[in-house]
């Protein structure tokens, strides 16, 4: 990132009003949407559905179990529990954090800035021992034009490359994540304009001001103290329905108007609509029940786990993996979220498919025993049906069959 307090050569164009530097436009109008509101990442989340969309991912993901396994030569892996990480991913990431709230701030930032920074810290071997959320604004970069390497600066100051967990978002190089609210300002600017309008029309009584209407002109000064006057004889609820005496050529003008006129609830239920198709959450998950038919709320629930919440775990997984795992280990242990709890469905569509692989011979006992958060029963829960009506491909019939015939 180009430093914008580098002093220039005198070959360089100097900056001017005219033509600003690409920095200085940015500082002043980065955010402001075509409502003229400004949109950051914290004026976004007073958008009750922009809050309700960060929320909904970031709890989901955060309260998926995370941990290290070991893989064995027969593909099986089981938890690694001797591994330096495992009380990292699954106990204690940070001093005064859990691992639920360590992966809800890495998932948050994520989701609402495109970009999650996290501060590693390491012992002697190498090994990370804790995992420290880092926020944004104390977060800078430089990036070499020509390598496209990251220098992250933390408060100012150059910390390894191998202290920083980077977790990018939609991006068109690779190198840095888009940031949400600034590609949604104009959605979200829109929806922060709908809201503080409609709660200035509530703070008004859900009226428009009085108008009084004269063919005179008047001077500002007259028309300042007929306003103070009007004003402070009609101020407050004590003063409602007080009779006023209209001099001078003064009548009132009275226009109907209500909140539904202006099709603001149109036009907010519209825009909150575009804001959950861009986080890309379904609107049965905001709590709008209305949105979505019954029988189509399932549907709608596999689709967010697969659609929406899935790519973002492999994101971690990926991240989490090249970053935390040394190299020498890449092939012996990996980490992983289990996401089998998101993607049950209900109990008699899972107790069928519980089903159909007990009997096809694919699963044991124990094995959905333990899907189901269950001990297993013993040896004996190990054993697999195998079917008798069916026969390997190619393979002679069963003699009594024949014999049969």
């Amino acid at each position: 990132m180009r430093n914008p307090f580098r002093r220039k050569s005198k070959d360089e164009p100097q900056n001017n009003l005219s033509s600003p530097d690409e920095w200085l436009v940015d500082a002043l109008f980065r955010g402001l949407s075509s409502s003229g509101v400004k949109v950051t990442p914290i004026t976004a989340l007073g958008v009750s559905t922009v809050y309700a969309c960060v929320n909904v991912i970031s709890k989901a993901i955060s309260s998926l179990p995370l941990c290290i396994y070991e893989h064995s030569e027969n593909g099986d892996k089981v938890k690694a529990y001797n591994h330096p990480l495992y009380n990292v991913l699954t106990l204690n990431p940070s001093k005064n954090m859990t691992t639920s709230e360590v992966m809800g701030a890495i998932v948050s930032n994520l989701i609402l800035r495109g970009n999650s920074y996290s501060l590693l810290s390491r012992d002697g071997l190498g090994n990370v021992r804790q995992m420290m959320p880092i926020e944004p604004s104390d977060m800078s970069l430089q990036i070499h034009p020509v390598t496209n390497e990251i220098d992250y600066l933390v408060d100012g100051k150059k910390v390894q490359r191998s202290r920083i967990l980077h977790v990018k978002g939609l991006s068109s190089s690779g190198v840095l994540g888009f940031d949400t609210t600034t590609l949604a300002k104009d959605t979200i600017g829109l929806a922060i304009a709908l809201q503080d309008d409609l709660a200035s029309f509530f703070k008004n009584g859900a009226k428009m001001g009085s108008i009084l209407l004269s063919d005179k002109t008047l001077k500002a000064e007259q028309i300042q103290r007929l306003r103070d006057a009007f004003d402070s004889r009609h101020k407050g609820t004590e003063n409602t329905y007080k009779t006023a005496i209209l001099t001078d050529g003064l009548r009132p003008f009275t226009e109907r108007f209500s909140y539904q006129d202006s099709q603001l609830a149109e036009q907010r239920k519209i825009t909150t609509q575009e804001i959950a198709r861009t986080f890309g959450v379904p609107l049965s998950k905001l709590q709008i029940e209305s949105a979505t038919p019954r029988a189509n709320v399932e549907e709608s629930n596999r689709d967010f786990v697969t659609g929406t919440l899935r790519p973002i775990v492999v994101s971690l997984e990926q991240v989490l993996n090249l970053n935390l795992i040394p190299e020498s280990q890449r092939n012996q242990f990996s980490i992983s979220f289990n996401m089998d709890a998101l993607l049950r469905g209900n109990v008699e569509a899972r107790y069928n498919a519980y089903r159909i692989g007990r009997e096809s011979g694919f699963l044991s006992v124990n094995e959905i025993r333990r899907m189901e958060g269950l001990n297993g029963i013993g040896e004996q829960g190990d054993t697999y049906l195998q079917p008798l009506n069916f026969t390997e491909l190619g393979s002679a019939p069963n003699q009594e069959e024949v014999e049969d015939e």
